[in-house]
């Protein structure tokens, strides 16, 4: 294990590992469709707020292969999350100068699944706890109303990372944030690294984690009412040395353009799209199983995806329908090729609802060496549910390249052993994905000042597997329910 730096070392905290969860992993009180709405008395007077604590419990549980991967022996896993978070005010919320927020994870996993609601969750080579453990997810300073001006803010700490697609950021890191955000316009600029997990079984770093510096920022500009579009850059720096156990080590920037809107009435054919495109530029060190390494490789890709939709509000229950897909470049080499980082994953989060990956709840995708296309349909049987279905299929760009989902690791070294020798006969065909997903909210109860919200998923995925992968058919069922306060 290579040394790194020390940061905040009395902090301890958990990691939540579960194929399915009710709720979407948002939070944080600037995450107005995740934050328990206070009550205004019957008078309309607002109260002065300088603290607030919340609570959330999740409750998982489900049946597919052991730690989520392909080929793996199937098997029964649950878990059991308190979440309490707290936000400090000065001199009150409304409008505050000084917040501190927390956010800890107190949790029972009975194996390493991997939860498509569970942040950080792309890094494979990161160890997963189990049993009872706790994790320290979010602990920052802010400073609001710089300049007097409301539109600007700073904040300090381990703080988390989001969008709607994670192929940008999608996990908490210690860091420094300028924040902009105006009424047509947003973004931030940030300079963080990871020093530990903070987690009270598995606190040090994978070493594919460790000493890489990252510099990230985000402008987004409102053009029309419903309409968004904006540019991502994001600078990594690798520093960590040459081992064997972090065979890559990137220095470069990613870049890239997106373009969104919802509840359009411009045309018969679509109501909704969201597309993301993303490039990568930089230098690449490989570091061998033997120690040997080769520095100085280039690489560069390049990745887009997105979806089209079109609702259909006249209809009963709602339906929506969509159209998704995504492609990325094909690797000359195993260094080439667009890849997502260690903060990176290919998890999709959207306010108020729940969270799956690009193409199921279950498979996990690396966005390399890979394309895919499905449908979707979705409906909303009453005004707080939904039952949704998709269907994806996934094909590799090259049938010698790397394998870009979550599969056993003898299968996988078996794979690129074959490959080596030049006795690979594998295809490009991964397999189909069927996924089906229904959603059930509570209407929310008013207590003390509060509300009480209960939120229930139900998941079932399955994989048609192809040519590409040896492991066969595989499923995965998992049921969550959160209550949260």
């Amino acid at each position: 294990m290579k040394a790194h730096h020390s940061l905040f070392g009395a902090l301890l905290a958990l990691t939540p590992l579960y194929p399915a969860m009710a709720a979407e992993e948002i939070t944080g009180p600037e995450a107005d469709s995740n934050e328990p709405v206070r009550v205004l008395p019957s008078d309309g007077s607002a109260p002065v707020i300088t603290s607030e604590f919340f609570n959330k419990l999740t409750v998982q549980t489900g049946y597919g292969p052991e730690n989520s991967e392909v080929g793996r022996s199937r098997e029964m896993f649950y878990s059991l999350r308190y979440e309490p978070s707290f936000a400090w005010y000065s001199p009150e919320k409304r409008w505050a100068k000084w917040m501190v927020y927390g956010r800890l994870w107190l949790n029972y996993d009975s194996s390493q699944s991997i939860s498509t609601q569970n942040e950080n969750s792309n890094s494979f080579d990161r160890e997963q706890p189990e049993g009872w453990y706790a994790e320290l997810r979010e602990l920052y300073v802010k400073r609001n109303l710089l300049g007097d001006d409301p539109r600007f803010s700073l904040s300090v700490g381990r703080q988390r990372y989001f969008d709607d697609y994670g192929i940008w950021w999608d996990d908490s890191l210690e860091s420094l944030r300028f924040n902009y955000n105006d009424t047509f316009s947003r973004g931030f600029f940030a300079v963080g690294q990871k020093f530990y997990n903070y987690n009270s079984d598995v606190n040090s770093l994978a070493d594919s984690e460790e000493r890489t510096t990252y510099l990230m920022g985000e402008y987004a500009y409102r053009w029309s009412e419903r309409n968004w579009a904006g540019v991502r850059l994001m600078h990594e720096n690798d520093h960590s040395g040459h081992d064997p156990e972090d065979r890559y080590d990137f220095k470069g920037m990613r870049y890239g353009l997106f373009f969104k809107a919802d509840d359009l009435d411009v045309s018969p054919l679509f109501s909704d799209y969201h597309l993301e495109l993303a490039g990568l530029d930089g230098k690449v060190d490989n570091t061998d199983g033997n120690g040997t390494t080769s520095t100085g490789n280039n690489a560069s890709g390049w990745a887009a995806l997105g979806e089209i939709g079109k609702r259909f509000h006249d209809l009963p229950w709602t339906p929506r329908v969509a159209l998704r897909g995504g492609l990325t470049d094909k690797p000359s080499n195993e260094n080439d090729g667009f890849r997502l980082n260690a903060i990176q994953s290919d998890r999709i989060t959207r306010q108020g609802s729940y969270s799956t990956r690009l193409t199921s709840s279950f498979v996990s995708l690396d966005l390399r060496n890979l394309s895919y296309y499905g449908i979707s349909l979705e409906t909303n049987p009453t005004p707080r549910s939904a039952l949704d279905l998709r269907v994806t299929d996934l094909k590799l760009r090259d049938a010698d390249g790397t394998l870009p989902v979550r599969i056993d690791g003898d299968q996988r070294s078996e794979r690129n052993r074959a490959i080596a020798q030049g006795n690979h006969g594998g295809g490009k065909d991964v397999g189909q994905m069927y996924d089906l997903n229904y959603y059930w909210k509570m209407f929310p109860v008013a207590i003390d000042g509060k509300h009480l919200d209960v939120n229930a998923l139900v998941s079932a995925s399955y994989l048609n597997a192809g040519n590409a992968l040896d492991s066969g058919d595989d499923y995965q069922l998992s049921v969550g329910v959160v209550i949260s306060y």
